[in-house]
This record gives C-alpha cells, structure tokens and sequence, in this order.
C-alpha cells in the first residue's frame, strides 16, 4: 500500500498472465468495470471478500481489481495526467468543439485543429503541433471521435436535414399509413444511379511498347451514353428487381402489358 504523499503507481499497460478478458474493449470500458466491481465489493469488514469472484462478474482483471481494492495502483489516466500536454478539460472542450463542428457540416482534420492547439501549448509551437505518438493518444483517450473521410453535400440539403424537418416528415408518413390501412411491405425506399455504358477511363496496365516511342496511347470507347439504374427496397428488407433505363425515342406498347396496369400509359 503507498506510504506518505507519494502517489500510488499506475497499473500496467498489459494484462497479467492470468487475465483472461477480451483486450478487444476500450480502456473506458474496462475502468467502467472496474469502478462497479470496487462499489460491489463489501464494506463490512466480518464480511469474506471474494474478489475472484466478483472479478469474473464484471469481467475484469483479477490482478488489477485486487490492487484497486488495496489502493496500490490507480487508473492511468490519473496517474500520468501531469504528463499530458492538454489538461482533461482542455482535450475535452477540443472533442466538443469537434464534434459540434462535425454535426453542424464543417468537420475539421488536424491540419486545421493543429494551429488551436498550439494555442493551447505554446511548446509545440517549436515542433509545427503534436506529434504522431500524441495524436494516437489522443483518440486512444477519446474513443467517441475518430478519423474518417468526410463525403459532401450540397450546403441546401443539409439546411433542411435536421431534426424538426425529419420529425415532421415521419409522422406525416405514419397518419397516412394509419389513415389508409398501409402495411409496411407497400413501403418502399427507391433510388437511382446514373452509369456510363462507355467510359473515358484507359485502363492502367502496363503494356509491352517499343523502347523509342515516347508516348504511348490507346484506343478507347467512344459510347458514353447513360444508363439508369433504379432500386428498390421494401421497409421489411425485400429487395425487388432493379430497373435498367436506356436511351431511347418512343415507348414500346408491349412494356406496359402487367396485369392490374392496363391504363397505365406514358406520353
């Protein structure tokens, strides 16, 4: 057990031989754990501790429970917090701050959070902002955040995609539904997808060309025409047959004889 003001040590970063549980969760997960196994540990000294046991329950560390009940260790986090470049307040007003801007469609990567940071430790200012080993540390402590590559979308839509929009847009859908009777099979979601049926792209294999010819093409298609592709899929996760529209000038009476559609027609 420490002894006078000197800090308790962590614990390891690697589990004991004797540890068997899964290493695959986050290291909040397994210090969530840990704290509800200390709080289920009996406060009654005639009472017989069975820390073993209760090591199983919540799928913890034998080794690292009985050093938590004995204050031998404490977390990491705690223990090396003055080691950080960011106090805990500091690194979680950047994690809001990101995720704040990820929600509003402006998320930020690091080149562009780096220079704020610096703000916040000015030593990095001598080294251009953290380092590789820092920023692995970094998600490692926030797992709610990580990298991804952002698509984009059009700055209307994403005006209108919110909350209220979507609500309304919801119950909307489910009054007709209740109103006519409409089971969720007639439910369906469609979309499309615009294909070239030639394409501009050379394919990038290597070929066999004489040494003295500096360029060196190939012919390619000259059919770009469009074709479009629509899917559709029912709300109980019934895929139909995709539709496939061509080119054309005119209508084909014979595409429109389906049963149940007979004065169904196209202009």
């Amino acid at each position: 057990m420490a002894s006078g003001n000197q800090p308790a040590p962590s614990e390891p970063d690697h589990n004991s031989a004797a540890d068997t549980t899964d290493t695959s969760d986050t290291e909040d997960a397994r210090e969530t754990r840990l704290n509800q196994a200390l709080a289920s540990v009996p406060r009654d000294p005639s009472t017989t501790v069975n820390l073993k046991a209760i090591a199983r329950k919540y799928n913890v560390s034998y080794d690292t429970l009985r050093r938590r009940y004995r204050q031998e260790t404490r977390p990491r986090k705690v223990t090396h917090e003055h080691l950080q470049k960011l106090t805990p307040a500091q690194e979680q007003k950047v994690v809001d701050w990101a995720i704040f801007l990820s929600i509003q469609g402006r998320p930020v990567d690091k080149d562009t959070l780096t220079p704020k940071l610096v703000q916040l430790c000015p030593a990095w200012a001598e080294t251009g902002g953290p380092s590789k080993g820092w920023w692995d540390l970094f998600f490692n402590r926030h797992p709610e955040i990580r990298l991804r590559k952002a698509s984009g979308i059009p700055p209307k839509r994403a005006q209108a995609f919110h909350f209220t929009a979507v609500n309304e847009l919801f119950e909307l859908i489910d009054a007709v539904m209740t109103k006519h009777n409409i089971p969720w099979r007639l439910v369906l979601n469609t979309d499309e997808k615009g294909l070239r049926s030639g394409s501009q792209k050379v394919d990038q294999k290597k070929c066999l060309v004489p040494l003295n010819v500096p360029n060196t093409v190939k012919l390619q298609s000259d059919n770009l025409q469009l074709v479009t592709v629509i899917e559709c899929v029912t709300a109980e996760g019934v895929a139909l047959d995709p539709a496939f529209i061509f080119p054309g000038e005119g209508h084909c009476e014979s595409w429109y004889d389906v049963p149940g559609f007979e004065h169904s027609r196209h202009a």
